[in-house]
């Protein structure tokens, strides 16, 4: 079976049947963040997509999405699940996020696909017929750069070529990008500040900062 699709971005997502508000609880498993952002509408197409995978046992998803859920802190059970489906994961990373003011890294412009403010990721699941054993394997690459020139890498790459790095990833994050974990066990060693202060809360949050906030020069 072969899911290939470009599903919707939305955030506030409005579709809320029960079906699907069910299959997308393992995704928000055991996460105690108050706010997850895990019912966006990319998600559970994915979700939905990885259903019919699992039911058939074998087959390939291939998606282009927001990127969001590489690198998020509460999408970490969800790449955990998509590990625990697929055996193998390919990550085409094609940045473009302006909210994070992304750069390239020779310190050009980057530039996003779409004409869209969250950055973009082209991913490809992988899962064969037979009984699946441990985690999957996630393959990464990425391009940076203008828009043109992106458009320009792939039309002159494909799979075959690309060129693909085996991430390391670790729990309990199990994140989909590269990262330097050099001087975790350190970083292990400090406390965390809700065991400092035993009365805590989150911020002020106006949801309206570029309206209410000014900043003077």
């Amino acid at each position: 079976m072969v899911v290939i699709g470009n599903p919707p971005y939305s955030v506030s997502s409005s579709n809320k049947g029960e079906w699907i508000q069910n299959l997308i609880k393992v995704y928000k498993k055991d996460l105690g963040e108050r706010k997850i952002n895990l019912d966006d509408d990319y998600i559970k197409f994915l979700r939905l997509s990885e259903h019919f995978i699992e039911k058939n046992e074998s087959g390939i998803v291939a998606m282009i999405t927001n990127n969001s859920f590489i690198d998020g802190i509460t999408h970490r059970q969800m790449r955990k699940h998509l590990l625990e489906t697929f055996e193998d994961i390919y990550i085409l990373d094609l940045h473009g996020n302006s909210k994070k003011k992304e750069k390239a890294p020779d310190g050009g412009k980057d530039e996003n696909v779409f004409d869209i403010q969250q950055g973009v990721a082209i991913s490809i699941f992988v899962r064969r017929e037979g009984k699946k054993k441990g985690l999957g394997t996630v393959h990464h690459a990425e391009l940076f750069g203008r828009r043109e020139n992106k458009f320009d890498a792939l039309n002159k790459s494909d799979f075959a070529t690309m060129k693909w790095n085996n991430l390391k990833y670790a729990e309990p994050y199990y994140f989909f990008v590269p990262k330097d974990f050099g001087e975790n066990m350190e970083y292990e060693k400090g406390f965390k500040l809700d065991e400092l202060f035993s009365i805590y809360s989150s911020g002020i949050e106006s949801a309206k900062d570029d309206f209410i906030v000014k900043f003077l020069q």
